[in-house]
């Protein structure tokens, strides 16, 4: 049998997470010791996140976090809006469990969850008014792919494949960790779940008026994160406003729906501090207004594109469209007059777009 730990050191300098993980000096067996055993460990935990001189080493961590971030790339800082629990299922010998950076031991998001929980909220509320943000089907997704392999015709336009992905293809839009930022004093704060009836929860005994609740104390968050979204797709003139885009799906899933435990009991809830109607930052911290999504045009219309330079292995011109930023091929380039140049603007036909707005193609007219 393993001999008890030492005691652990409960000064305000210990690592939260080592703590709740290391350090509890007394079996986890109901009794009355070991109540106060696990109530001393959160406590100590609490007190250890918002030690100054390691709050000092999070500020240079953070600072460095944010410096790293790609040029393209949105973020905003939100508040929580009451409590905040992420991690609460995690096996742990606390029966409660808490997401801690494993370096620095204060509260962060994880970008897998803010990912998973923006596409669910893309596909809910805003595919049923518009189907491009809808999950595509594992049929479209096979269409797809017939598409990219040059077997198939150019899909439907899919907005939620763009930013998301799928289980073949990563999105545009990459979603990063998010930081508790650095003025949130005391981050971790008590909490108390109290079930009323743990045995019928088991199974074994039905309900009653005379069950007596058993109080559970666990460690919620409250404070500030910066969440932020970045740009890895293709160059393109509409990356900005797709990572812009991208932030305000997830600042609207985080207000509206939360992330974490307990959502229904309104838990997980994040919201701007300030200004409603600004909803995003870039990497510097200046506020943008809410984007405007990309205006891309549909195979046949005519649209003023703009001449690049002649391709040098495939031959022929290329041209950009102003309005998404796309740049494709002229497939009848040899209708183009010679007397046309690079940067000039002309008349052009969309002969092809492709269903994830990556592609596009043109026609000269009347060739």
């Amino acid at each position: 049998m393993r001999t008890q730990l030492p005691r652990a050191p409960l000064g305000l300098d210990s690592h939260p997470g080592l703590l709740l993980q290391r350090y509890v000096s007394h079996p986890a067996d109901g009794s009355e010791r070991w109540s106060a055993a696990k109530r001393e460990i959160l406590q100590a935990a609490i007190s250890a996140a918002s030690h100054a001189e390691s709050r000092q080493l999070y500020q240079t961590a953070f600072t460095r976090w944010r410096k790293s971030l790609p040029e393209l790339t949105s973020s905003a800082e939100l508040k929580t809006e009451g409590r905040l629990i992420v991690g609460l299922g995690t096996e742990n010998v606390l029966e409660t469990g808490i997401r801690l950076h494993h370096t620095y031991g204060l509260p962060t998001l994880p970008g897998s969850a803010l990912k998973g929980l923006t596409a669910h909220y893309c596909d809910q509320v805003w595919g049923p008014a518009d189907k491009r943000f809808k999950k595509p089907s594992a049929d479209e997704d096979k269409e797809y792919r017939k598409y990219l392999a040059g077997k198939g015709p150019t899909p439907d336009d899919n907005y939620h494949r763009l930013l998301f992905g799928t289980t073949d293809d990563s999105g545009c839009i990459t979603f990063h960790d998010a930081w508790l930022t650095p003025n949130s004093i005391e981050p971790l704060r008590l909490d108390v779940i109290t079930p009323h009836h743990p045995k019928w929860l088991d199974g074994s005994v039905a309900p009653t008026d005379f069950d007596s609740p058993t109080p559970v104390p666990f460690l919620s968050v409250w404070g500030r994160f910066r969440v932020a979204v970045s740009w890895h797709g293709p160059a393109s003139n509409t990356a900005k406003s797709w990572t812009e885009f991208a932030l305000s799906l997830l600042c609207g899933a985080l207000k509206d729906w939360g992330i974490g435990g307990k959502t229904t009991s309104g838990y997980g809830r994040l919201v701007e501090p300030q200004r409603q109607d600004v909803i995003a930052h870039d990497v510097s911290g200046v506020p943008v207004q809410k984007p405007k999504l990309p205006a891309f045009p549909k195979s046949g219309e005519r649209i003023e594109a703009t001449l690049l330079e002649e391709k040098t292995r495939r031959g022929g011109w290329r041209a950009r469209d102003p309005g998404s930023g796309l740049v494709g091929h002229i497939h009848n380039s040899d209708q183009v007059p010679a007397n046309k140049r690079s940067g000039d603007a002309v008349d052009l036909i969309v002969a092809s777009i492709s269903g994830d707005g990556k592609q596009i193609q043109f026609r000269w007219p009347g060739g």
